[in-house]
């Protein structure tokens, strides 16, 4: 009776596991690669903002209002992270993880496809 519930568990779970690991590394490479940069905060005649150098040392700036820096002074530094294809998407805080929740699911769902695959040649020895 165990034998065709685990191979039923092996096919199921196994490949739909790796499915999703594999889509959460594509998204993580391709869809959402958010990269970090040192912004400092500067003040010109032009207002008050962030100015940060990406990969390719081009300068970016993020002009912000004074009431959203006023706990900043001019020449502070903080970490930025931006979108390496579009620098004008940026946040200061710490981006999450993409497809963090197919990620899990993915792990779950690949172990127990491996427990079962491997549980399926083990059974028959017994």
């Amino acid at each position: 009776m165990a034998g065709p519930i685990l191979e039923m568990l092996t096919w199921m779970c196994l490949p739909t596991g790796l499915g999703l690991l594999f889509y959460t590394g594509f998204l993580r490479r391709f869809v959402h690669p958010w990269a970090v940069a040192d912004a400092v905060v500067y003040s010109d005649s032009t207002g008050v903002g962030f100015r940060w150098l990406d990969r390719k040392q081009q300068v970016h700036r993020a002009p912000m209002s004074p009431h959203d820096i006023k706990h900043l002074s001019e020449g502070d530094t903080l970490p930025i992270y931006y979108h390496p294809k579009r620098p004008t998407q940026w946040q200061t805080a710490e981006p999450e993880e993409a497809g963090r929740t197919a990620a899990v699911l993915g792990r779950v769902l690949t172990g127990i496809g491996a427990v079962a695959l491997l549980a399926g040649f083990v059974l028959p020895m017994f």
